[in-house]
């Protein structure tokens, strides 16, 4: 019974955990609910920590890598950018590196390792995992009906007129959870035909028509068009190791189609009015002249207890609208280069786990091909959606590269266990 509750708790922390981190709370109490979040990531980070160095002592665990590699990422990604916009905009460190602390929630990540290290089952973490989707879509919905979205947009308080959007196409909208809703939108309808129950199928066929819904009421194309196209690619070019050939072939020619679209794109967008619909080419060129001034480090992390984006450049530029501009904006090329890397370095390892899970069991991981096609989705949107380097997609990389080393291993330990019978 006691291993029971000490379960539950922990479900109860990580299913915190990304409930914030995928932005579930930021439609009241001014997002403070991320706090908690935080707290709980740092909390079972703590606790994997120590039951892992006081009772595993395999070499495979590698303690000391998954400890200080996260620290040092943190103490980077806190005081540098800090440092840097202090400098540049002339104000207090101090708050931009607190500013910075949604980074805490990498700790996620070797804090599920080690849980799983320590005893704690994948596939618990997994239910937590699609528990937290499904009550991300449900709390969304309530708010969306809640709020009155055009007083929202011209609140005075940023924290409440962040939470809307407008163009006059689609009108006032409550902006999603992103990273969350795009990896529901992938996991709802396998999940219908996957169930073991009638009551299970039922509950995934009412997510799915919900999600539907939702898509109608937001009319994001552009991501739309993303999660259709990195789902095409994954049957393409990575279903099997064998279409690998395939994808390094077609390489080139996606590459200069990329380029020649951004040009289009860009050629557009300088024709538009930019205090309507060519803010973000404007924004662009704003960031673009930074960038040239500040190249290599970049302009820092902001803080709206001192100065804003805003408040420096333009009252409607947001690095965060900008994708990878927006991030050489704030991170520099160094930033960029990383930021790239990593995305890279994510799809490299959701794919080759996702082959070694197939090769094992026989079929794929509902989770872990989510997550696969929604990085490859922002990959391809890079130029529109920095997400990365904000809480959503931090949640979502921790959350990938801690399933798929457990996964790992698991898979070893299991064909251990069959090499020995």
């Amino acid at each position: 019974m006691r291993n029971l509750s000490i379960r539950h708790v922990i479900a109860i922390a990580i299913f915190i955990t990304l409930y914030t981190g995928f932005q579930g709370g930021r439609y009241f109490f001014a997002n403070r609910i991320q706090e908690l979040g935080l707290l709980s990531a740092l909390t079972l980070f703590a606790v994997g920590a120590v039951l892992t160095a006081l009772n595993i002592k395999d070499k495979d665990l590698r303690w000391s890598w998954w400890v200080f590699a996260t620290l040092l990422f943190m103490a980077y990604t806190f005081v540098l950018p800090g440092f840097l916009f202090s400098q540049n905009a002339n104000v207090a460190m101090l708050p931009s590196i607190l500013a910075a602390r949604e980074f805490l929630v990498v700790l996620l990540c070797p804090a599920l390792y080690f849980l799983y290290r320590a005893g704690y089952e994948v596939e618990r973490i997994e239910n937590v995992v699609l528990v937290s989707l499904v009550l991300l879509m449900l709390s969304y919905m309530f708010h969306y009906f809640r709020m009155d979205l055009e007083a929202a947009f011209f609140s005075s308080d940023h924290t409440i007129a962040s939470l809307v959007t407008y163009d006059p196409w689609r009108g006032y909208r409550l902006k999603t959870p992103s990273f969350g809703f795009y990896l529901i939108t992938v996991i709802a309808p396998m999940m219908m035909f996957r169930s073991s129950t009638p009551a299970k199928k039922l509950i995934w066929i009412i997510m799915t028509a919900l999600l539907v819904y939702i898509w109608s009421l937001t009319m994001q194309r552009s991501m739309g068009a993303s999660i259709v196209l990195s789902v095409l690619f994954y049957h393409f070019f990575f279903a099997r190791k064998a279409r690998l050939g395939l994808f390094f072939t077609a390489l080139p020619v996606m590459i200069i189609t990329a380029y020649i679209g951004i040009g289009i794109s860009f050629e557009h967008l300088s024709t538009l009015d930019p205090e309507t619909d060519g803010v973000r080419f404007k924004s662009y060129m704003i960031a673009w002249e930074s960038i040239k001034q500040h190249p290599f480090l970049g302009f820092g992390q902001q803080s709206h207890s001192t100065l804003t984006e805003q408040d420096i450049f333009w009252y409607k530029f947001y690095s965060s609208d900008i994708g990878l501009i927006g991030t050489t904006f704030k991170y520099g090329f160094v930033g960029a280069a990383v930021y790239l890397l990593f995305s890279i370095y994510l799809i490299s390892r959701m794919i080759s786990t996702n082959w070694l899970y197939r090769a094992q069991y026989g079929d794929i991981n509902v989770i872990i091909f989510a997550l696969m096609v929604v990085y490859i989705a922002f990959t391809i949107n890079i130029m529109l959606t920095p997400v990365f380097v904000y809480i959503p997609g931090l949640t979502a990389g921790a959350l990938g590269i801690a399933l798929t080393s457990i996964w790992r291993h698991k898979i070893d330990k299991d064909r251990a266990a069959q090499d020995s019978r």
